[in-house]
Parts: structure tokens; C-alpha cells; sequence
């Protein structure tokens, strides 16, 4: 087996990518039957690009991690003591030291698994190790909701009292609280991604470079991964407290909503580093707001930064990861931000342009700043 190593920064980005977003398109349209349904296509256009990129950019490294994720959740769901409801007399640790030989074996060939594939995880995907946790964390809250779900009434969710659900809801709100945050964290970095290596004075290609960048057909993935994970743990547990069920149609149905649920979950921590780059920082714009005013002290100002057309001086400093802060719009206040964040002072965003008092000039403050400094 070869040692997983991260993808090239390099070769990273919609630049490197051989086609566009805007070049992708489909046979058949559902706008045909009805104008609603042009989001549709929209959608299923952004899937069919990412379809197409991910067969472009396919490494030995996926095979091996989609592998090691179905094995590993197979293995910890099927075996002679899950199928046959095991001994219902005995639980916990007891339940736990009580399985068979031959299933216990089968449950350390599990936990083995796991490790692997999420040694592959940490190793190709270093822009989204803590998000790839975060999601395992996540497929695991579902799972401890569906148990306090089932407490009280294993046919969950038939015959359900608001009492039964309290436990279960509230972890429910976490778990959908933290999906938001993770959709929110990649769709705040795309953004300034666009702005700081996409500046452009024509707003129409800035536009452009925009929705090379779209996540619509990302954010369908989430929403897939979210409703298989979901299903997944919603079998599972129902299977388990029905116990010595000879219905078979729930395992059935975890066991194949759990597979989806491995490609799934690697296209989402995959996509974003593919379009944005090893080098990127995946957060929330109001936690990258927050780092910059903790380092203000290790920021390192550009004082060379000049305008283009009369060599005016420019107010800007540049972080270690490349990220411009200027000075906030409002003239009453002087407090530095990351471009396109919100002011901590007065709530206006940071602007991308520098109006140059000097000489009238509207320009991008990226074109302020020497190529050497700048990237």
C-alpha cells in the first residue's frame, strides 16, 4: 500500500481544472416541462461538474478510503449477534464481553478499519481534517438521538409522545446547528476566496468567477449525506430495539443507507479543498473576523503598498496566510478587517476597492500591493 500523500496546492483551484462550471451541459432539461424547475437543472449541472472533476482528479488514495469506509461499517453492522437480537438479559459491559468470539474479532477488524480510513482522511484532506471529524461526530449524534427516540418506544416513530422526544430533539438541534455551521464555514470562505484572488473592476467577471465557485451542488450533497446519515441511524436502532424481529427490512435499509453515506461524506470534505486549495483556511467569516483582531500584533503591514496610477500610499496589512485587511468603509471608524467582513465596530463591510484620494482612482486594494506580497 503507498503512503497517502495531500494533493498538490499547486494543482489545486477551478484554474487547474481542464473544464468549467459554465461549459457543463445537460442533455435533458427539466425547464423544458416547467420554468420552476430551471433550479433543478442548476443543480444537477453542478452535480454532473463535480461527477466530472472528481473523475478527472480519481486517486488510487479514494479507492483505498471508500474501500476502508464501507468495510469498516459493514463489518460493525452485520454480524451473528446484531442479526439474531443477541442475549437479551445482559447489558453494557457484560452485553459487550458476551458476544461471540468470532464476533468480537469481527468488531476489531471494524475498529481497524475505521482507523485507516480515517488515516487516509487526515492525510489527503489536510484543508478539512477538523470538518471530517466534525461530520463522524455528527453521523454519531443521529445515532445517540435514535437511541433516546427508541427509549421509550421502539417503533419510533409511530406512537410518539413530545415527552419521549425531548432528549432526542435536543441532540437533534446540535446536530443540525453544527451541519449549518459547516455549510456556513466553506460558503464564508468561498467567498473571500473569490474576492482577494478574483478581484476584477467589471463586476460581470466577478460575477463569473463567482459561480465558477457555486455550492449549490455541494450544498445538495450536504443535504444527501445529512437524510442517508439519518436514515441510517434511524434503521439501525429501530432494528436493535425490536429485538429477535425476524423483519429483516430495516437492517437492510441501514446497511445501504450507511454504504452511501462513505462517498457521500468524502465528497463533501473533498470538493471544498479541490476548488479552494490546500492552502486555504476553511472557517466562518466572523471566526476569521475574530482571528484577526487575537494577532493584530503578528500581521505583518505592507508598507509598501501604493496606488498604481499616482504611488499614493495605501493603508493595508497582509496576514502570514496571504488574507488582505484593510481599514472599514466608514470614515468615523479606523478598525482593520478581512475584505468583504463585518466590522466589529460599526457593522459595515470591509470594502475590496481603495478610493484614492490623491488622484480620484476606484481600484481593487489587491492592486495596491506588490505581486511579491501579495501572493
Amino acid at each position: 500500500m503507498s503512503e497517502p500523500s495531500a494533493e498538490s496546492g499547486v494543482a489545486e483551484g477551478i484554474d487547474a481544472v481542464p473544464f468549467k462550471l459554465r461549459d457543463v451541459t445537460l442533455t435533458r432539461q427539466a425547464s423544458n416541462i416547467h420554468p420552476i424547475f430551471g433550479k433543478i437543472d442548476e443543480i444537477r449541472k453542478q452535480c454532473k461538474f463535480m461527477i466530472m472533476l472528481a473523475a478527472s482528479s480519481w486517486k488510487r488514495e479514494y479507492t483505498y478510503m471508500v474501500g476502508f469506509g464501507i468495510l469498516a461499517f459493514v463489518l460493525g453492522s452485520l454480524s451473528t449477534d446484531v442479526i439474531s437480537g443477541g442475549d437479551t438479559s445482559i447489558r453494557g459491559m457484560d452485553g459487550l464481553f458476551g458476544v461471540g468470539s468470532f464476533s468480537f474479532f469481527q468488531m476489531l477488524l471494524s475498529v481497524v478499519a475505521w482507523i485507516v480510513f480515517l488515516y487516509f482522511v487526515w492525510i489527503e484532506f489536510p484543508v478539512m481534517r477538523i470538518h471530517s471529524v466534525t461530520l463522524i461526530l455528527l453521523w454519531n449524534g443521529m445515532i445517540l438521538a435514535n437511541i433516546f427516540f427508541h427509549q421509550n418506544n421502539q417503533n419510533f416513530p409511530k406512537d410518539s409522545s413530545l415527552s419521549d422526544m425531548m432528549y432526542g430533539t435536543l441532540i437533534m438541534l446540535v446536530v443540525v446547528f453544527f451541519s449549518y455551521f459547516f455549510w456556513k464555514a466553506v460558503s464564508d470562505t468561498r467567498d473571500l476566496y473569490v474576492q482577494v484572488h478574483h478581484v476584477h473592476e467589471d463586476v460581470r467577471v466577478m460575477e463569473q468567477n463567482m459561480y465558477e465557485y457555486s455550492l449549490n451542488g455541494w450544498g445538495a450533497l450536504l443535504i444527501g449525506w445529512f437524510t442517508a446519515a439519518f436514515i441510517s441511524a434511524w434503521s439501525g436502532v429501530n432494528f436493535i430495539a425490536t429485538r429477535n424481529n425476524d423483519d429483516f427490512f430495516g437492517l437492510f435499509i441501514h446497511i445501504t443507507s450507511g454504504i452511501l453515506v462513505i462517498p457521500l461524506f468524502l465528497g463533501l470534505i473533498w470538493y471544498p479543498q479541490r476548488i479552494l486549495g490546500v492552502a486555504t483556511k476553511i472557517s466562518t467569516s466572523a471566526a476569521l473576523t475574530a482571528e484577526i483582531e487575537m494577532q493584530q500584533g503578528q500581521l505583518n503591514v505592507a508598507t509598501d503598498a501604493k496606488c498604481p496610477e499616482c504611488s499614493a500610499s495605501v493603508e493595508v496589512s497582509l496576514q502570514l496566510d496571504g488574507q488582505i485587511s484593510v481599514p472599514c468603509i466608514n470614515p468615523a471608524c479606523n478598525t482593520f478587517g478581512v475584505i468583504g467582513s463585518v466590522c466589529l465596530t460599526c457593522g459595515d463591510e470591509h470594502p475590496s476597492r481603495f478610493n484614492c484620494q490623491s488622484c480620484n482612482t476606484n481600484i481593487p486594494y489587491v492592486d495596491t500591493i506588490p505581486d511579491t506580497e501579495a501572493w
